[in-house]
């Protein structure tokens, strides 16, 4: 089909004109959309350390027994991918009923495309919860 005060062989130039387009912008949109599921992932990562730290100190604030605190935010950080988070537990002021406790879970997030760890550095969370003990030594 031709349109009005247009040669055919025009026509036929439209369809690789659009291809060359769609070459210059789809490496934008690929970057862009690796972005928005790289800042979902992020969003998604600090959720969970932050729950963990929580799931951590209740059950020290409960228990008064660090093995269960750290086992307990491992359990809730479970599904985070990549390497496991370091969990510490302290006790800052003893362990008398009371007395706070403190969980930190600190996680260093992977990115999705690995090639670009030389360019970004990846992002760590740390999420920290401070509860009062119901049982001392």
């Amino acid at each position: 089909m031709t349109l009005p005060g247009y040669p055919a062989r025009w026509m036929r130039a439209q369809g690789g004109q659009a291809s060359v387009e769609f070459a210059l912008v789809l490496p934008v949109l690929v970057i862009i959309a690796v972005a928005i599921c790289q800042v979902a992932l992020g969003l998604n990562c600090y959720l969970i350390v932050t729950s963990a730290s929580r799931e951590g100190a209740r059950l020290a604030a409960e228990t008064n027994d660090p093995a269960a605190a750290r086992n307990a935010a491992g359990n809730a950080s479970s599904s985070l991918p990549g390497d496991r988070p370091v969990i510490e537990v302290s006790f800052p002021e003893g362990r008398t009923k009371g007395s706070p406790v403190k969980v930190t879970v600190t996680y260093k997030m992977p990115l999705l495309l690995p090639a670009l760890r030389r360019i970004i550095p990846g992002a760590t969370f740390s999420g920290s919860t401070l509860m009062v003990l119901e049982r001392g030594d």
